[in-house]
């Protein structure tokens, strides 16, 4: 009688555990729980963030590894994006993902005079490409795309003319070109 009671007390316990709310506990601690209880399926994963970066220190201008093994550097995008900034990316990254990490084209981007900005020359001593992403944008091909390096820095520039700035110039020309007449005309 006496071990059917330790039995069915351990059992009541060990539900209690499985009842017991541990939101807020640490996945450390879950996981341990869960392992402790021989539920090992329950036990939680650590979170793979690859934008997150390593935790030891790393030279810019090359390539390393995060956790899991993946080889990574860091790419820099300025210009007419959403988010403009220093990126950690896959090393096989190509344009497309980056713009989209960094947030998508603003409005007024020139896309056929993308600037690729190398930290040091290759081997033909050149630092500087001009790409034009604006095939890709119309038929998907990248056949413009190169292969971009660790600390390269993507710069996407503003359209030379656009409508917007046209007004913005003659919204501030128009009050000028206005009052210039009115005084010439009260000079005469």
């Amino acid at each position: 009688m006496y071990k059917k009671y330790i039995v069915s007390v351990i059992m009541a316990a060990s539900m209690i555990v499985h009842v017991v709310p541990i939101n807020g506990m640490p996945d450390a601690a879950k996981a341990d729980i869960a392992s402790r209880l021989g539920n090992e399926a329950a036990a939680v994963a650590p979170v793979y963030n690859p934008l997150a970066g390593p935790s030891y220190p790393v030279a810019q201008n090359s390539y390393f590894t995060d956790d899991s093994g993946n080889i990574l550097m860091f790419v820099n995008i300025l210009g007419q994006v959403s988010r403009q900034g220093q990126y950690i990316v896959r090393e096989n990254a190509d344009f497309a993902a980056i713009i989209a990490i960094s947030g998508g084209l603003v409005k007024d981007a020139d896309l056929k005079k993308v600037l690729v900005v190398r930290q040091e020359p290759d081997e033909n001593g050149k630092q500087a490409y001009v790409v034009n992403l604006k095939t890709f944008y119309k038929k998907g091909d990248r056949s413009d795309f190169i292969a971009l390096k660790p600390n390269d820095t993507i710069i996407i520039p503003e359209k030379g003319i656009s409508l917007a700035k046209i007004s913005q110039y003659s919204s501030i020309i128009s009050p000028l070109i206005y009052w210039y007449y009115i005084i010439d005309n009260n000079n005469k």
